[in-house]
């Protein structure tokens, strides 16, 4: 699964970056903290649905769906 398909409410465990993942979006999501084995969640989600805030290492951190389909998670419960 990615991780626009997490829901509210709901953890993941990062497993990876999707390989067609733009190099430069890449290196942000690691210098962001989405590394594998970190636990991320969803936090809120604005009224048009886009972009979704996520919690990842006690940050806050919004990403909009184009981006956050190139995470690749384990949901967790």
């Amino acid at each position: 699964m990615n991780l626009s398909d997490l829901k509210l409410g709901n953890k993941g465990m990062i497993k990876g970056i999707a390989k067609e993942c733009p190099r430069e979006v890449h290196q942000r999501f690691l210098d962001l903290g989405f590394v594998a084995g970190a636990t991320i969640a969803v936090h809120s989600i604005s009224p048009l649905k886009d972009p979704v805030a996520y919690s990842i290492y006690n940050t806050i951190i919004s990403l909009r769906k184009e981006d956050a389909q190139m995470v690749l998670l384990e949901e967790k419960n």
